[in-house]
């Protein structure tokens, strides 16, 4: 842009906070005037470092009078004022040098008061910060001064300029307005905001009578700003609410809605009357309003957006809560932390509501956990964000039901969404909830298989490098409406981590394998908490290539396994070492057998032999199925010959049944 940028400032003991003030604009102006009204520091010497154009003024109580000398100092085609304690940031100084201001006259953005310590805006002043210098525009009033916008505006929310107060002032205020409001002289002109600052003082140091007294002398001026009086009219609400003057809180809280009613703060007031009351409906009935608040850019007024964000969320909770509602309970306190990730009192009431939800029974129903639009039938569809599709909302990590309830959980490309800490926390939620027996379907991205697809991927297949990035960290961005980082991978897992993890915590993995998740790499595993704590090892046969041998093992290993039977293929000392309960023999018939079946009885093992075709006539055959507690055979024909030597049998004709 051609016009250039003169900075305005008026400074008074501002050694500590001046040079972040200035290093933060400098870049963005072309000139800096700085006027000190009588610092007794080294506020000179820190201006002096940036400019030569330190220029003093005797302070005359008066804020206007020392801006508007600040602003005959400057020479450029426009003037940008700021105070020392106030910071620019890069992205916005940058947003003002880019600025047409060719068709402006005065430019209004976004003066950010305060911040809570997760980085929310606690209040925010739009003020005229840009005017054009040729307008010769005039500061009025000597505290809480401004630029009265007598020509056309231009309001730019998207600029910020941030404010970091390390001094509070109510006192040196006070007095200043009183001064003011009270001088008697007739010649004297008052403005009435003045009035109104010194309603608003009185308030904030206690003085409620005080305060009702000089709102009530503001309200009825009729040369007023619109948007003071219906905040003056908000403020009297506040004062008969601490007076417990209920009529008179309510006639105020409407008459400035009459004026403006598209701020929140009135219909939060109102829903905090009816919270404390223990008028549960109709406190919900306002906080919602104040969700559906999209504040305008003519609004001028100082607001907080607290309360058009996680305020209203966490009142909310607490209402639906005290109705029975929990669902609306955790979906409003879920809605907190997307602006406060630590909040205490969300953190608790989570905690409140999910030992609350603990008592519920799931009564076998099945859980499609972090379903986002993909449903099933049959299945409770869970997601962490409300969808229409979505039946209930809860954490992946937090399952509010009881313990041996649920009889399945399914769970598609959702694990990889939170952290290591909490994917391991989740898959011992999921096991304690299912019932024994019960089934885990889980599927995801396999990490390790994913990284290799990306390395062996040309650079020069953009789309491919690309895509496979995507099944490491995520696509990052919404696909039907959650927020963007919903789309955020946080963690990952190899086939076999996934599988040792499982097995680690308790179930009994039914299958392991890849395949093919819409073009990613993925794990899908079957996986079952197991119907009793007996432990089942078959020893793996010397005998592996005779096919019906190795064919029955791994079948009646598999379709133990598939009931939620504890069963692997192991070695005797895996018995002994691992703990075993039932040793599983019969596949191999000699004296190395047999001297480790006597092994696995003196350790007080149970050892079932799987006999599946008649060999008892061979050597040792007859030795060992004397010494084992049961023989499983094939047949009926088969197990008559048995029981002459051990008459503990059981015929499974065929490996599935």
């Amino acid at each position: 842009m051609n016009e250039t940028i003169s900075l305005a400032m008026i400074v008074r003991d501002e050694e500590a906070d001046l040079e972040r003030c200035l290093n933060s604009v400098k870049d963005y102006v072309d000139e800096i005037v700085i006027v000190d009204t009588g610092s007794k520091d080294k506020t000179v010497e820190v201006a002096k470092k940036f400019t030569d154009k330190v220029f003093f003024f005797e302070w005359i109580d008066d804020f206007a009078a020392a801006r508007n000398f600040s602003f005959s100092k400057c020479t450029k085609d426009f003037i940008f004022w700021v105070d020392a304690d106030d910071v620019l940031l890069p992205e916005d100084g940058k947003k003002i040098r880019n600025l047409d201001l060719s068709d402006k006259d005065v430019v209004v953005f976004d003066y950010i008061y305060s911040q809570d310590e997760y980085g929310n805006y606690k209040s925010i002043v739009p003020r005229e910060r840009i005017i054009r210098r040729s307008l010769n525009l005039q500061w009025e009033n000597e505290i809480h001064e401004i630029i009265p916008l007598q020509t056309k505006y231009h309001v730019d929310r998207d600029i910020k300029l941030h404010h970091y107060r390390n001094h509070v002032s109510s006192s040196r205020n006070i007095a200043i307005l009183e001064r003011i409001v009270n001088n008697k002289k007739k010649n004297k002109k008052k403005n009435p905001r003045n009035i109104y600052y010194l309603g608003k003082e009185y308030f904030h140091v206690g003085k409620i009578d005080e305060a009702i007294k000089v709102l009530h002398k503001f309200v009825k001026c009729k040369d007023s700003w619109w948007e003071n009086k219906y905040e003056a009219m908000f403020y009297l609400a506040k004062c008969y609410l601490r007076k417990n003057m209920l009529t008179e809180f309510k006639k105020w809280i409407f008459e400035g809605l009459k004026i403006e009613e598209r701020i929140a703060e009135p219909y939060y007031l109102m829903g905090d009357f009816y919270f404390n009351q223990g008028q549960w409906l109709k406190a919900i009935h306002w906080y919602k309003i104040c969700l559906s608040i999209d504040r305008s850019t003519d609004l001028l007024a100082t607001y907080n957006p607290e309360f058009t964000t996680w305020s209203p969320h966490l009142q909310l909770c607490l209402a639906y809560n005290n109705i029975g509602n929990v669902k609306q309970a955790v979906y409003h306190n879920s809605q907190v932390f997307k602006y406060r990730k630590n909040d205490e009192r969300a953190i608790n009431n989570r905690r409140a509501l999910n030992n609350f939800k603990q008592s519920i029974n799931g009564e076998g129903i099945k859980l499609n956990l972090g379903c986002g639009g993909k449903t099933m039938e049959g299945y409770v569809n869970v997601d962490i964000f409300p969808g229409e599709k979505v039946d209930k909302v809860f954490d992946l990590d937090d399952i509010p039901y009881a313990d041996n309830s649920i009889s399945a959980i399914n769970s598609e490309h959702s694990l990889e969404h939170v952290g290591w800490d909490r994917s391991n926390k989740a898959l011992h939620e999921w096991y304690r909830v299912l019932q024994p027996g019960g089934e885990l379907l889980l599927k995801m991205p396999d990490l390790e298989q994913c990284c290799k697809k990306y390395i062996e991927t040309p650079v020069s297949d953009i789309v491919k490098k690309d895509w496979y990035k995507y099944t490491i960290y995520g696509i990052q961005r919404s696909q039907s409406g959650e927020p963007d980082e919903a789309q955020t991978h946080i963690s990952g897992y190899s086939k076999d981590e996934l599988a040792n993890l499982l097995t680690g915590i308790g179930f009994v993995i039914d299958y392991c394998e890849h395949y093919d998740g819409w073009d990613t790499p993925s794990v899908g595993i079957r996986a079952l908490k197991p119907v009793s704590n007996i432990k089942i090892g078959w020893i793996a046969p010397i005998a592996w290539n005779a096919a019906q041998v190795r064919v029955r093992v791994l079948n009646v290993n598999r379709w133990l396994r598939s009931k939620g039977y504890m069963s692997d293929i192991v070695d005797y000392r895996n018995i002994i070492n691992e703990n075993y309960d039932v040793a599983i023999v019969g596949k191999g018939f000699d004296e190395h057998h047999y001297k480790n079946i006597k092994m696995l009885k003196q350790y007080g093992k149970t050892v079932y032999c799987d006999l599946c075709e008649d060999i008892i006539n061979f050597n040792w055959v007859t030795e060992i199925l004397q010494i084992c507690d049961k023989v499983i055979c094939c047949s009926h024909k088969l197990a008559e010959k048995v029981q002459r030597v051990n008459h503990n049998t059981l015929v499974i004709e065929d490996a599935y049944e």
